[in-house]
């Protein structure tokens, strides 16, 4: 996307609430069922032996991969995920992010390695090396005090970060 189309579309995004619920509808759902079809196509292309993979029927890969259909729901992503060994990630952006993001993709946006891949070819040191480069650039840093924000709290790191959570968010 050039940037005149970018602009056009930052013109769309401030028309409407309206307008930006259904801009974020629509870049969630052609760059997941785009990058579904991209692990099929991965794993041979044929529908049947992807389903077969998943442990479901073909025409739930079709589903998943029409952007006609409704969203898929976060537990069927995980299966898809746990199947070609990869990660999944669900979050809230700032708009800025996903405006950037839907300008810049191409093909190998959609291409993503399993695992065993990831770790064959490196790609852990550079996420390491890209992390330490990151957390070098200033932050302002909140001033300690008991007014300080709950939105700098440290959930943890790690498999077991997410223990506990629930009860947090539940007070």
């Amino acid at each position: 996307m050039n940037s005149i189309t970018a602009e056009k579309l930052l013109a769309s995004l401030k028309a409407s609430t309206e307008y930006r619920q259904a801009f974020v509808e629509e870049a969630i759902r052609s760059r997941i069922t785009a990058q579904i079809a991209s692990l099929r196509e991965r794993e041979g292309g044929d529908y049947k032996a992807f389903a077969d993979k998943l442990g479901k029927k073909v025409a739930w890969v079709y589903r998943l991969e029409d952007p006609n259909m409704p969203l898929p729901t976060i537990p069927s992503l995980l299966e898809v995920a746990a199947a070609c060994d990869i990660g999944v990630d669900v979050r809230f952006c700032r708009f800025s992010e996903l405006l950037h993001d839907v300008s810049s993709l191409s093909n190998e946006s959609f291409q993503v390695p399993p695992f065993e891949e990831e770790l064959r070819t490196g790609s852990f040191q550079r996420s390491a090396r890209r992390r330490n480069i990151r957390s070098n650039r200033h932050r302002p840093r909140p001033k300690p005090g008991k007014n300080a924000s709950t939105n700098n709290r440290d959930y943890g790191s790690g498999m077991n970060a997410g223990l506990g959570q629930r009860e947090q968010f539940a007070a």
